[in-house]
Parts: structure tokens; sequence; C-alpha cells
């Protein structure tokens, strides 16, 4: 069974200790992960890219490769399925639709208001499902799904702050000096 983020999360730093995030890119990922974790009695966060999405046939058929892969590996431990870097309403909705039990709405290249009014409209949304909502403030370098970036903006804390108290968003991803991949 999926769960949510967000209790996934608070469950770990009431008993101290980390929480992986893998993002998978085909079955045998899937799976490999999956038995990883099991074998380790590990909760484990399952990532999907936008890039991702395109090679494994949308988000439907990833979510039923997902919960058809823990029921044959007879998989018990805590898994959530979560729309890594989501960057539109649309595609945060659909994740939501699918059946993901997590998405990060990735609004950090729009203005700060348009981030904020559409990660409030997703957050209630997803919590009235007992979805988790991760979103994304600022910019950081490096690449990933073939996307490089070399220009950091560093998130704002006063803009942090706003946007976690005005949305109730679940995570907050801020771009504080962090990079994707090979820089």
């Amino acid at each position: 069974m999926l769960v949510s983020m967000k209790d996934m999360l608070q469950h770990a730093l009431r008993d101290g200790y980390a929480v992986g995030q893998f993002n998978i890119n085909n079955l045998e990922w899937v799976g490999a992960v999956l038995s990883t974790a099991q074998q380790c009695r590990s909760p484990v966060i399952l990532g999907v890219s936008g890039g991702t999405v395109k090679h494994m046939l949308g988000l439907k058929c990833i979510h039923d490769i997902v919960v058809n892969a823990m029921e044959y590996l007879h998989i018990d431990v805590p898994v959530a399925l979560h729309l890594d870097h989501g960057t539109s309403r649309e595609a945060c909705e659909a994740a939501i639709a699918a059946g993901f039990s997590s998405i990060m709405f990735d609004g950090s290249h729009l203005p700060f208001r348009e981030n904020l009014a559409i990660t409030r409209h997703l957050v209630t949304l997803a919590h009235s499902k007992g979805i988790s909502v991760e979103a994304e403030l600022g910019t950081i370098a490096g690449s990933e799904d073939g996307i490089v970036n070399s220009e950091v903006i560093y998130a704002d804390p006063q803009e942090c702050y706003t946007l976690v108290t005005e949305t109730q968003v679940d995570c907050l991803a801020a771009a504080l000096g962090s990079t994707h991949g090979p820089v």
C-alpha cells in the first residue's frame, strides 16, 4: 500500500532516521529499489520525473507498475510514490488522479504569487485525498532529465515562510545551495 510522504517523514523525524528518495527510470529500477527497501526494512520514496513519465507510458501506468510490483515482491515497508518536480498544475493534478501518494509542485520558474496560488490549490486538492505536497522556491544549478541549469537563484527566507504558512504545504524544497546531478 502506498503511503503519504508526510506521514513517512513525520515518523522518521520522530524516531531519528532518514528516508531515501530514489528516482525510478524503468521497471528494473522499481524492482531493485523496492527489493532493497524491503531487505533493509526501510521506508522508501519512489520519485518520478517528467522524463520518466514519458518513458514509462504515463502516470497511471507507473502507478500500476509500482502497486503490482509491491504485491508481487510482497513489499510491506512504507512506500510513497512521488511526482518529482511537477512543473505545472495540470501535471500535478494528473498525478493525483493517477493515484500517486505525493506530489511536488515546482513553481520555482513562476512569479512568487503565482507559485503560491497554484501551490495552495494543489494542497487543497491533494490533502482532500490524503496526498502530501512538496513545493519549491528558488532554483539550483545542475542537470536533470537533460535540462542543464547554470543559474542559481537562492530562495528568499521570507517567501519560504509565507509559502509554508499560507498554503500548509507538507514539505518545502528551498534552493539554499544544493545542486542536481553533475554541475
